[in-house]
């Protein structure tokens, strides 16, 4: 018996080693069927894929999809009507702002030296906080996250520029220490003057999303996430986070009723504007599938105008859609990870701040218009620190602004030998496969 019980293990051993070293050597090339969801995995398959992306990040859109073709021709608005009486603010969003075990000070001190006078120079700042802040259950896992206060601080701002205005707390760590996190977490927020969407304390705080008034424009904030890692709710608590499949394979399992309610609920509440941040995607695929963008399309033609994606830990390209009622919104899928923790690769680390005029004026009827209006995306990276630098802390990077120093002799002192080898590729990574006509850069 105890020879058979070796060579079990042995096989675990064997079948464990084959699954690490195969993707190596056979990447996935076209995105394959997959919820990406933990909890909706086929074991073996899921452990594959996700490491055969992890390595080797795919770039193609799915075959027999158009989606390559749909965002490279998507356009910026035209020359339409002149508005009058026309009154303008500034949003600007990042995707998943992840912890690290040694991002506190003084390794974070220059985490926002080089965006955080441009990113927190806007009338709203939002982001999406990808962990629970949990002073009583510190948890530092491969795939959970729950830190104290001391942690997350840093990645809320910097008192030199701002903080962020918004944050999303829905997504799939907002529950890795249960609905105890959930409530500690969103009484941080709360002593933080950050506003929070997306968890709930209590079941009605589930629909008083917030709504913020700039330059005269109510803006709403929802946020739903796909997914809690298979960490169920806690009993009696399931209205902890807004849950919604977006990634489903099948129709019959994605329910968009609780963001159809939100939304309609919102316009009776005197929104002028809606923003939806949206936990979902494929992890390490350059583009969305298919059934997201279809779904992202039928939640703006329901009353959304602009959705702010994240998840993959990898960016995907964005749009312009124009709704058969004539409204100009926007969707990013995905906006990557601003800074991250388990995240080594370097395309894992490139993320946006998007700028977003919105406009508000009178048509030449005299009817009355809330729309965006123009983008600008700065792409960014999350650069570690290294021993060897002379300012050995990390730091969100613009990349274009850095390539173009290494480019002129001029690199910044605190770039490692390995970042000015990234920096250029990256570069170039960008504008082969992110850059849109439709959207402005800097």
């Amino acid at each position: 018996m105890a020879i058979y019980i070796v060579y079990a293990v042995l096989g675990l051993i064997a079948l464990f080693g084959v699954l690490i070293v195969m993707p190596a050597f056979f990447p996935a090339r076209r995105p394959l069927p997959t919820e990406s969801d933990y909890a909706h995995r086929i074991p073996g398959y899921w452990e594959w894929y996700y490491s055969t992306k992890y390595l080797n990040p795919i770039r193609r859109a799915a075959a027999g999809t158009d989606l390559e073709a749909h965002f490279r021709e998507n356009r910026m608005p035209g020359a339409e009507e002149d508005l009058r009486e026309v009154r303008t603010f500034t949003l600007r969003a990042v995707g998943d702002l992840m912890t690290r075990r040694d991002l506190m000070p003084p390794l974070s001190g220059g985490l926002w030296d080089e965006v955080g006078e441009y990113l927190f120079d806007a009338d709203l700042v939002v982001g999406n906080l990808e962990f629970a802040v949990n002073e009583n259950r510190v948890i530092e896992k491969l795939l959970r996250y729950s830190v104290t206060p001391s942690h997350a601080r840093p990645l809320l701002g910097d008192e030199r520029f701002g903080k962020f205005d918004v944050v999303s707390v829905a997504n799939n760590h907002i529950n890795d220490s249960l609905h105890g996190g959930i409530v500690s977490t969103c009484d941080y927020l709360d002593q933080a003057g950050i506003v929070h969407v997306g968890a709930n304390r209590t079941a009605e705080e589930r629909d008083q999303f917030p709504i913020i008034e700039v330059e005269g424009v109510k803006v709403a904030f929802l946020a739903y996430t796909f997914s809690t890692n298979s960490i169920p709710l806690d009993e009696g608590c399931e209205y902890g986070t807004n849950l919604v499949r977006f990634n489903a394979l099948r129709e019959r399992d994605y329910d968009p009723s609780l963001i159809r309610r939100h939304a309609a609920d919102a316009r009776n509440r005197g929104a002028d504007l809606i923003v939806s941040l949206h936990h979902w995607g494929l992890e390490f695929e350059y583009y969305p599938p298919e059934r997201i963008v279809s779904r992202a399309h039928d939640l703006l033609e329901a009353g959304i105008d602009i959705i702010l994606g994240h998840h993959p830990h990898i960016l995907n390209p964005a749009e312009w859609y124009y709704t058969r009622d004539g409204r100009r919104t926007l969707c990013f899928y995905s906006l990557g990870s601003i800074t991250s923790w388990a995240l080594r690769h370097p395309l894992h680390r490139m993320a946006e701040i998007v700028s977003i005029q919105i406009e508000k004026g009178t048509m030449p009827d005299g009817g009355r218009v809330v729309r965006p209006r123009a983008v600008t995306i700065t792409p960014t990276y999350f650069h570690l620190r290294h021993p060897q630098t002379p300012r050995a802390d990390h730091r969100i990077i613009p990349i274009f602004d850095c390539a173009a120093s290494i480019e002129k002799g001029t690199p910044p002192s605190y770039l490692s030998p390995s970042g000015m080898r990234t920096i250029p590729r990256l570069a170039r990574e960008y504008r082969r496969y992110f850059e849109q006509q439709a959207f402005a850069y800097r």
